[in-house]
């Protein structure tokens, strides 16, 4: 069967929010575009703790959860002031229909190649998708991150909260929350009454409260996790190491703690694998090096979008990466228009 080629002046990969949001401003823009997505649009947002709620108001006085102020979120009817996963997945896919985006589901990229003046999207089903200018949007929600520890691998007792769905699967048990950000602070809130609770990070928490930084959250009831800390209802260790994993032993300097499940809430590393071939240089977080617009420094004309797009933490919410997405366009707009300077 002869491949079929389908040209384009820009190709967008991931249908997450930051890949809707450089659609939408790209048909504005009249760029003639194509979204590629591997499942369904949102997929990945499909694939979380549905009732896990958003740590990014969605009310009409204070609106940072919607792509766009032209389709909010809250018009829909979602829990507020912090909606749920499932109901931000439902969003994306309201959001995808009401601004007609050019979505290709189903279509997961096997490879990326890169030639002089243009890429080559190459997809299932015999097709290839060609465009002089390449958005990666990928997210980071498909490379869960668990520390290199000796015994992890391979540990039936080992689990990432991105697999956490209820706490009736840990009842009666003791389970160690391996984290100090979001995910580790609402996983410990959501287990206590149901599991014997433990909790552990490399450094001490830090609070929204104090810091006034969104990315120091820790949970939506930061006061109740406190509470449930100083109550010892949670039992919490800053500045805790460990050395090795024994099948449920987990093994410090100078202590060690048998449980029933170790959950590791360590985030999330770039997901990239769609560029194996690129060699591209990344930071610990397998972030790539990228301009203010967001455009690769080893290869011109390919950007990325979203948390891939890291200048700190502030781009890994979705306010802060929102705002950044119309630079990205602003900049593709003008290479597409003959403007070939570099940008730094």
């Amino acid at each position: 069967m002869a491949r079929t080629t389908i040209q384009k002046e820009l190709i967008i990969i991931g249908g997450g929010p930051a890949g809707l949001k450089a659609a939408e401003i790209a048909q504005e823009k009249k760029i003639d575009y194509v979204l590629l997505e591997k499942g369904k649009t949102g997929q990945a947002w499909k694939e979380i703790r549905p009732d896990l709620l958003l740590l990014s108001p969605c009310l009409p006085q204070r609106d940072w959860t919607s792509l766009s102020s032209k389709f909010p979120i809250w018009k829909l009817g979602v829990q507020r002031p912090y909606c749920r996963a499932s109901e931000f997945a439902q969003y994306l896919e309201s959001y995808c229909d009401f601004f007609k985006i050019n979505v290709q589901e189903n279509t997961p990229v096997k490879e990326i190649v890169r030639q002089t003046d243009r890429f080559i999207v190459l997809g299932e089903n015999d097709r290839e998708f060609v465009a002089p200018v390449i958005i990666v949007a990928t997210g980071i929600f498909g490379n869960p991150y668990i520390p290199p520890i000796p015994g992890v691998k391979d540990n039936p007792y080992v689990m990432h909260s991105h697999l956490y769905r209820s706490k009736n699967d840990f009842k009666n048990q003791r389970v160690l929350i391996v984290g100090a950000g979001n995910s580790a602070a609402e996983t410990a809130i959501d287990l206590v009454g149901y599991s014997l609770v433990y909790m552990v990070s490399r450094e001490d928490l830090q609070y929204f409260s104090d810091t006034k930084k969104l990315y120091h959250i820790r949970g939506v009831y930061e006061s109740y996790l406190k509470e449930l800390i100083s109550m010892e209802m949670i039992r919490y260790k800053a500045f805790q190491q460990i050395e090795e994993i024994d099948r449920n032993v987990v093994r410090f300097r100078d202590w060690k703690l048998e449980v029933d499940k170790i959950i590791f809430a360590t985030g999330y590393h770039g997901d990239l694998r769609i560029l194996h071939n690129f060699n591209l240089r990344v930071n610990k977080n397998n972030y790539p090096e990228v301009t203010e617009s967001g455009e690769s420094i080893q290869y011109p004309r390919l950007f990325f979008g979203g948390p891939l797009f890291f200048q700190g933490m502030s781009t890994n919410v979705i306010h802060g990466f929102i705002r950044q997405i119309p630079k990205t366009m602003d900049r593709i707009e003008s290479i597409l228009k003959g403007d070939s300077c570099p940008q730094v």
